[in-house]
């Protein structure tokens, strides 16, 4: 049985760890361990666009905006566009970590990121908020800003 930790910090250093890794498509498309569904929808708009109509819908209906930062490719990667990713946060200015037994990097489920996809257009990925329950500690409020979180990402990039 794999022992899974998850709780809420504020501790940008552990943030911008689980931020800091690009994104492995693998990874967002496959359920691990049937707990965590990844979604993956495609923008209207480039990278920097999508980023910013994505911050601005989160922050209109209450959810910080924790960090926005940019993630390089591994070296050797086809990909050589940087993806942006946004850590979304409650209202006290912590997010979700998650980390497994034996897994090195912590994941942030309230993580949104932007990569360029085909056509100049943008992919989004992200955890699906309805996969998990919320931790200790989240109040009802952003519990239910967070389950809405595919709803206003999809309505900022369409």
């Amino acid at each position: 049985m794999r022992i899974t930790r998850y709780w809420m910090t504020g501790c940008m250093a552990l943030i911008l760890l689980g931020a800091g890794r690009w994104p492995q498509r693998d990874e967002q498309e496959e359920e691990r361990e049937g707990q965590r569904a990844s979604i993956a929808l495609t923008s209207r708009y480039n990278v920097d666009e999508t980023v910013r109509q994505i911050e601005r819908s989160v922050r209109r209906n209450g959810l910080p905006v924790l960090l926005r930062t940019a993630v390089r490719p591994p070296h050797g990667a086809d990909q050589t566009d940087e993806a942006k990713v946004l850590v979304l946060g409650d209202e006290g200015g912590q997010t979700p970590v998650l980390q497994a037994e034996g897994q090195a990097t912590p994941e942030l489920p309230w993580k949104v990121v932007v990569r360029p996809g085909v056509d100049g257009q943008a992919e989004v990925l992200l955890t699906d908020p309805r996969s998990m329950a919320p931790p200790e500690g989240v109040s009802p409020q952003t519990a239910s800003k967070v389950a809405s979180l595919i709803k206003l990402v999809k309505n900022a990039i369409t």
